[in-house]
């Protein structure tokens, strides 16, 4: 009754497809979804992808496999074939809870990209992900193609498409509408440092159906940004229009298949069908013939033992649960977990205040104070080989994971995309091997003893769509303890502790194990690892001047090449506390829930609610 798809099914295909494809054409005719096409240069014209059975790319040989728990291991099994429904649902609301810390909000740059589960039903995209193959295809767009310079995005959008309540058509204005919004001032969307990297000015709109967005620089993962990876939601210009901020806070309008009726703040929010057909109810890209539920309740309860217990007594169909709590829930209580499709997240202990005070500019030379807080433990890389050292990975795995994730050896990269080393992997345990003798020796070379020990603030927070992480960073934190670090726990709700560090607050200053999504690679090192991102986290010169250059250049080998240079700095310098690759996993009651695809590449993490389809049989749906 373990309901997941094999461990490493396929490998994360997304980016892997997408950092190669420089152009690509979908025909907006076309009764299924089209996948792109690999190239080595830039295409100046589209070329036609082909049809999706014939584009399935290959696993990654290099991708590890994952550990199997002993009692639930995840099993391999095909795409379920469509079937038409034999009986009526059992419930007219679908309620679906999970962790408010992404932030509650109406407001599509109210928040990190995480907040975009609450959208996910109301709001639509120009270029989805596919659930099963996790690769791009036409959603609000038809079809799309990249300069020979990498530098301009030509779109062309669905034709025909109304906003809900009478908010008109969707067109081209609404596109550089949504890209304005996205990057106002007060934006707190952590990719819109590279949506202000769409010159507005001299993007184009060729007709209402029809646009090109220049870029300030070459970037062929652009559609990363454009997708729910990188928080691409399209509002309505005429809604702003006639309703400006005021009615964005009180309203969502978007164009998907639900709509949103009403929220309670620390409560609930509500969505529900459109009385009519929805134009993408046709199996395109993946959708259903049909959504199941008249009514959708996304409910905020912070607590995974609270959200199990509504599990447990019906009053909530599908919920996101320790490993631990999910097990007991499955064996004891005839419950089922369903996976993504992909992993999802990559977990990375991060020493939050490894960079410098302000952004490097002046030809990206001012670095004459590396490090903004200079005093600051981890800015010694001893102490951070030592950190490393300290964990007990295995112990992790098999504890808090039920040994469902494996091992990542460097933040921000994966064994299918443009940059992975395998020689990363062969060198893991010889530089992050377990070691408690050896994290000992490297503080007292360091300097620091019994009598002056290094001294780590642990953040301990819950974080959406990662149940774990303030068991995990405890545990660390004991870890740390036990090779004579200093440590202390300081409880932040995640909505602060993200407003602080963003600001570089001395306050910030700690440990903490964040859980990004799964990203093209450019999108992990340009959030992180310049100084001139929204989100600081390993920051140096070195990285700084190389991704300047990953910025200004358009051929994949030459790109694969300067990430797989920053790569080998992050691994290097330690720049990270590297974790694992993880699925995102939501317990279902099988009375109520058949099947949801989902990919776990969605910037909230997961997504493609309307996918969730709704168990018609008498029996429970296992």
């Amino acid at each position: 009754m373990f309901g997941t798809k094999s461990a490493w099914r396929v490998l994360f295909i997304i980016p892997a497809v997408l950092s190669l494809v420089l152009a690509v054409a979908c025909q907006s005719a076309a009764p299924e979804a089209t996948a792109p096409v690999a190239a080595t240069e830039p295409a100046a014209t589209a070329t036609t992808a082909p049809a999706a059975a014939a584009a399935q790319p290959a696993a990654s040989p290099t991708a590890p496999a994952f550990r199997a728990a002993a009692t639930v291991a995840p099993t391999a099994r095909p795409a379920a074939a469509a079937v038409a429904p034999t009986g009526d649902i059992k419930v007219d609301t679908l309620v679906i809870a999970v962790d408010p810390s992404a932030g509650e909000t109406n407001l599509p740059w109210g928040g990190t990209v995480d907040h975009h589960q609450q959208m996910d039903l109301v709001m639509e995209v120009l270029v989805d992900i596919d659930p099963e193959r996790n690769i791009w295809v036409p959603q609000l767009a038809t079809s799309w193609e990249l300069s020979e310079d990498g530098t301009r995005w030509s779109f062309q959008l669905v034709e025909g498409v109304e906003f809900h309540n009478g908010w008109g058509e969707f067109t081209a204005e609404d596109v550089l509408h949504s890209a304005r919004m996205l990057t106002r001032e007060d934006t707190l969307l952590a990719y819109a440092t590279d949506w202000r990297t769409i010159d507005l000015d001299a993007s184009a709109i060729i007709s209402d159906h029809e646009l090109a967005l220049q870029l300030q620089s070459p970037n062929p993962d652009f559609l990363f940004y454009i997708a729910p990876s990188g928080g691409g939601l399209m509002m309505s210009k005429a809604f702003w229009d006639a309703a400006g901020l005021e009615g964005y806070n009180e309203d969502m309008i978007g164009t998907g298949p639900y709509r949103y009726v009403d929220r309670e703040l620390g409560v609930d929010v509500d969505f529900e069908k459109l009385p009519q057909e929805h134009w993408r109810l046709n199996g395109q890209g993946g959708n259903p013939a049909e959504v199941d539920w008249p009514m959708v309740n996304l409910r905020w309860i912070s607590e995974a033992a609270t959200r199990n217990a509504g599990l447990l007594a019906g009053e909530i169909h599908l919920t996101e649960l320790t490993r631990e709590l999910a097990d007991v829930a499955v064996s004891n209580h005839g419950m089922k977990v369903i996976q993504s499709n992909f992993p999802g997240n990559q977990l990375w202990g991060i020493f939050m205040g490894l960079y410098p005070e302000t952004p490097a500019s002046g030809g990206w030379s001012a670095w004459e104070q590396p490090w903004m807080y200079p005093d600051y433990a981890p800015t010694d890389i001893r102490v951070r080989e030592a950190l490393n050292r300290a964990v007990d990975k295995d112990l992790l795995i098999d504890t808090l994971f039920s040994g469902r994730v494996t091992i990542s050896p460097v933040g921000g990269f994966y064994p299918n995309l443009p940059g992975w080393d395998e020689a990363w992997l062969e060198r893991y345990d010889e530089l992050y091997g377990y070691d408690p003798d050896r994290a000992r020796e490297l503080l007292a070379d360091a300097g620091y003893s019994a009598d002056d020990p290094a001294q780590m603030k642990m953040i301990v927070m819950n974080i959406f769509g990662f149940p774990e992480s303030a068991d995990l960073v405890q545990a660390i934190g004991v870890m740390f303890n036990d090779v004579g670090v200093d440590v202390s726990y300081e409880e932040w709700e995640f909505g602060n502790y993200y407003a602080s560090w963003t600001k570089k607050e001395e306050q910030s200053l700690g440990f903490f194990v964040g859980s990004p999504s799964y990203k093209t690679v450019y999108a992990q090192l340009s959030l992180f690892n310049r100084s001139s991102g929204f989100i600081h986290l390993y920051e140096t010169q070195e990285l700084d001047e190389l991704f300047m250059e990953l910025s200004n250049t358009v051929p994949v080998d030459e790109r694969a090449a300067i990430q797989n240079q920053m790569g080998d700095i992050l691994f290097e310098d330690y720049g990270y506390l590297p974790l694992f690759y993880i699925f995102i996993e939501f317990v279902a009651n099988p009375e109520i829930i058949d099947t949801w695809e989902f990919p776990g590449s969605d910037g909230a993490n997961y997504g493609h609610f309307d996918l969730i389809r709704a168990c018609r049989t008498a029996q429970p749906c296992y």
